[in-house]
């Protein structure tokens, strides 16, 4: 009996002693909650990124195209004067404010943050973390990545410039924190993980940047948030925070730390960005399309789906059908990664393009061309030939248009009221911001869809039933022509 005793004894003592000063490598890798010492990664990360993140003010003042009539909330403020609302409905371009986010970029003044933050601003306002305000001006904007490089007039200290990451060697479950001012909450700090990588040709509210490569995170994400950086666990930027997903909750997306770089060196030299320039239009290669072409089922590549005229691809011999196997010996199978490739490349640079067409390998040099200026080409040529009147007044945008962002808009299909001409049928009638849904219960999905109705109803005499969606709510209007 005596001898079990002693043995048990001998037993609880080991483990007694084990439990104090014994450490697996397993459990010592787990922090004690319960010791003093404990310090989350993320307060230290929080402590010294804090200073680095900077909220923006912006102000516009209103344009022709948004314009706000006080008239309408009248009934609702009945103790404000006739002076502001007047009787009879004004014109107005009142001083709009916006918020978004920012971070250090440059020991010389410089700060990031998404285009979207400043396009249009008349003033641009930096608040610090420590309560210090700045004016700041514009260096330069990149509406294809959604990315804009503006300037204050401060000397940073080194501490207080972020430190890049490179996001081309992410994956998908580390570590992501985001810090910014969502919804005017100034330096809020929330956590999560990298939950996808290469997101694009995403349903963004508003639209989205032509050039999508993003990083797709859990880490909350709201408006306001833009502009500001997406950390990793050492504290390092991998992106910037950009858009949310209003269908989805616990999503958002980031652009890529690489990227960014790659536009902040252009913007800072040039105040621009230039990309390379082809002039097609890449799609997937599938199965059916090679059987279609009678190409092997092993060949792979981008599939031409159209070659613009008078482009450098069209110079060179391309043509819509082609394969493209290899671009300077490079393959490709993704049409998104094809044109950041290319758009990486600069104007007036000469690349090797292997092609297959009926049955046959065929080799071509393109020259590319300057992407920003066959897009102003394509635009004035657009409006030389837009002689026609807006039909009643009203100038509408695709909701994946960058002239609808600005609204964030939430809803599922339709086409949003971007200006309103004065006096115009539609005056005093529809809003800017209005979405069109239906036409004289005709479903408008598209710009496609408004053309057709507009040219149906150009002669009409009669009142027209419009459905919209004004914010949240859906309802009638009728719109008789003059």
């Amino acid at each position: 009996m005596f001898s079990i005793a002693m043995t048990l004894g001998f037993i609880i003592g080991i483990l007694f002693t084990a439990g104090k000063g014994w450490n697996t490598s397993a459990s010592a890798s787990i922090p004690s909650y319960a010791s003093n010492n404990y310090e989350s990664p993320f307060v230290a990360i929080a402590e010294r990124l804090k200073p680095s993140v900077v909220n923006i003010q912006v102000e516009k003042k209103g344009v022709t195209d948004d314009v706000m009539r006080f008239h309408q909330f009248r009934d609702f403020f009945p103790f404000f004067d006739d002076e502001i609302f007047p009787e009879t409905p004004r014109r107005r371009t009142p001083r709009q404010v916006s918020s978004g986010s920012g971070f250090i970029v440059g020991k010389n003044g410089l700060i990031l943050t998404n285009n979207h933050v400043v396009e249009g601003s008349d003033k641009i306002k930096v608040k610090f973390a420590e309560g210090k305000e700045k004016t700041a001006e514009i260096i330069g904007t990149d509406p294809d990545t959604d990315i804009a490089l503006i300037k204050v007039n401060e000397t940073f200290s080194d501490e207080l410039v972020v430190k890049w990451s490179d996001s081309d060697k992410l994956r998908v479950g580390e570590w992501a924190i985001a810090i910014g001012n969502p919804f005017g909450l100034d330096w809020t700090v929330t956590v999560g993980v990298i939950s996808a990588l290469g997101r694009s040709n995403l349903p963004i509210a508003g639209g989205g940047p032509t050039f999508q490569d993003f990083i797709q995170t859990d880490a909350s994400i709201n408006f306001g948030n833009s502009g500001g950086p997406l950390l990793n666990i050492r504290g390092e930027v991998i992106g910037i925070n950009s858009a949310v997903n209003t269908q989805g909750q616990g999503i958002g997306f980031a652009i890529p730390s690489n990227m960014a770089q790659k536009v902040i060196a252009q913007l800072q030299t040039k105040g621009k960005v230039q990309r390379g320039y082809m002039g097609l239009v890449p799609a997937q290669l599938d199965d059916a399309k090679r059987a279609a072409l009678s190409a092997p089922s092993d060949l792979k590549g981008i599939f031409v789906d159209n070659v613009q005229e008078n482009t450098p691809a069209d110079k060179a011999g391309l043509r819509a059908g082609d394969i493209i196997m290899s671009v300077n010996g490079k393959t490709f199978t993704d049409p998104t990664q094809f044109r950041l490739w290319i758009a990486d490349h600069s104007p007036g640079e000469t690349l090797e393009v292997k092609v297959w067409r009926d049955g046959k390998v065929r080799e071509y040099e393109i020259t590319l061309g300057d992407r920003s200026t066959y897009l102003a080409e394509s635009r004035g040529a657009i409006r030389s030939k837009s002689i026609e009147k807006n039909w009643l007044g009203i100038e509408v945008a695709s909701l994946e248009s960058n002239r609808a962002r600005r609204f964030q808009i939430d809803a599922d299909y339709g086409v949003v009221v971007v200006n309103i001409e004065e006096d115009s049928p539609a005056d005093n009638v529809l809003n800017i911001g209005d979405v069109i849904l239906e036409v004289n219960k005709r479903r408008i999905e598209t710009i496609d869809d408004w053309n057709e109705v507009r040219q149906e109803f150009a002669d009409r005499a009669d009142p027209i039933l419009f459905r919209i969606q004004r914010g949240s709510q859906k309802t009638f209007v009728t719109v008789t022509p003059k």
